[in-house]
């Protein structure tokens, strides 16, 4: 397995791992010559974190330049962008996490909006059904963008995402490429 490879899978699926295998992924991060803190990943998983640890973990978050406009002025916060697009009788819907700053997710919140009044009405029944749906949810999402403390999409990500966020702690740049190169939550 690459390095590349172990980290992944150390700082995201290692929940629920037996105690014993601690020990051979520290022995092995050491065998490596990778990152001390890695490990810290494989326990934060395995941990329960309460309400004030993912708010204190989703605050250096929050303190990172945005990664789309690079805006270091405002405090990041999250978004979830839904879209649907329809081509007669087939329905595609998506659903994306975005963190970044207030104005780029006002922007990604509007460009879903633009994009599913365009492109997800196209379809019978699912189309006509779910657009409006999309669009309302779409709004609400792009309400709390501006809130002053982390929202509930930042705060999410932060719980689902806590192994990364404290192997990566200390490296402002690896942060912020984990909330750049998110993926979609579904189709």
């Amino acid at each position: 397995m690459s390095d590349s490879k172990l980290i992944e899978v150390i700082t995201t699926n290692a929940q629920g791992i037996q105690p014993e295998v601690f020990g051979i992924i520290e022995n092995e991060i050491r065998k490596r010559n990778l990152d001390p803190n890695l490990l810290n990943a494989v326990i934060a998983q395995n941990e329960h974190h309460s309400l004030e640890d993912i708010y204190r973990h989703s605050e250096l978050l929050r303190d990172l330049p945005c990664p789309i406009c690079d805006n270091s002025r405002d405090k990041l916060n999250g978004t979830v962008c839904y879209t649907i697009k329809s081509i007669i009788i087939t329905t595609f819907t998506a659903t994306k996490i975005i963190i970044a700053c207030p104005d780029c997710l006002d922007k990604q919140n509007r460009k879903a909006i633009t994009s599913c009044s365009l492109l997800g009405w196209w379809g019978i029944p699912f189309g006509i059904l779910k657009t409006p749906v999309y669009v309302y949810r779409n709004l609400k999402a792009k309400d709390e963008n501006r809130t002053s403390d982390s929202n509930g999409a930042l705060l999410s990500f932060t719980a689902e995402h806590i192994g990364q966020i404290k192997a990566f702690e200390n490296n402002p740049e690896k942060l912020k490429n984990l909330i750049r190169d998110m993926k979609y939550l579904g189709f």
